[in-house]
């Protein structure tokens, strides 16, 4: 069962409850009112059919607590549908998704799908859902959230520029006479490990937050005449070193491996 039926299911027979939960409460109004006026008879009527309206009310909630037991939501995870459906939901909402189970990347954050302990952790946060719909929405909501956020392209272009002139002087002492100052270049993840030594701070700012910045870069990049502070272009490249995976200003993949400021 998928839980969008579940969901419908559910819904009717809490539509049943609901409703026998509010006879029930009037006709507790109706006997204090009784009791108040004084009108016993009436009271005694009320109160038969409240009698009447509790037994319905443990049949209604019979019905809730069944259509909960029949949807077997351990098997809707590791049986893949809920993967399924929220890959669907995130189509249809043209968010760009790439990976495979447990972990997609839904740029510029990632969901992972923990099956066995029917769990799903979107970006650095566990969201407490089983149904997909609220999956796909919460990520759509993130992301607009993360692009949304300002964003200072020169100060991280500068900040780029710093630890890309470090691995050059690395380079440059691996290879005497071999590296020209901004005409080499760089693996940008080599820059990441300069900008974020320690792998405690590389858990704040990971890798896909690295890519997201080099994207918004990118993006302002592309609009032209952009220069770092020190008078510099920024030129990126797909050359040798792993290929990072970002999304220009029309939604399009772009991977790119290699920086180089002249």
């Amino acid at each position: 069962m998928r839980y969008e039926e579940f969901l419908e299911s559910f819904l009717a027979s809490d539509k049943s409850l609901k409703e026998t939960i509010k006879k029930v409460s009037g006709l507790e109004g109706k006997m204090q009112k009784d009791s108040i006026k004084g009108d016993i008879k009436s009271l005694l009527k009320n109160l038969d059919a409240l009698k009447n309206a509790v037994s319905s009310l443990e049949e209604a909630l019979t019905g809730v607590e069944e259509s909960v037991s029949n949807f077997d939501y351990r098997s809707y995870f590791t049986s893949g549908e809920f993967t399924e459906d929220m890959l669907l939901g995130l189509k249809e909402r043209k968010m760009d998704t790439v990976g495979e189970y447990p972990v997609f990347e839904v740029f510029p954050t990632r969901i992972r799908i923990d099956g066995e302990n029917q769990e799903v952790i979107l970006g650095k946060k566990k969201v407490p859902t089983m149904r997909p719909k609220i999956l796909v929405d919460s990520a759509a909501d993130l992301v607009d959230k993360l692009e949304s956020a300002p964003f200072n392209a020169q100060a991280f272009a500068q900040d780029l520029e710093n630890a890309y002139l470090i691995c050059v002087l690395q380079e440059k002492a691996k290879n005497t006479g071999k590296v020209n100052d901004h005409l080499f270049y760089v693996p940008l993840l080599s820059c990441y490990k300069v900008m974020v030594p320690l792998s405690r701070s590389r858990k704040e700012y990971d890798e896909m937050a690295f890519a997201f910045d080099l994207a918004r870069l990118y993006n302002e990049i592309k609009k032209g005449d952009f220069v770092t502070k020190s008078g510099h272009t920024c030129l990126f490249g797909t050359g040798r070193g792993k290929s990072v995976r970002i999304l220009d200003d029309t939604g399009m993949e772009q991977l790119i491996s290699t920086i180089c400021f002249r």
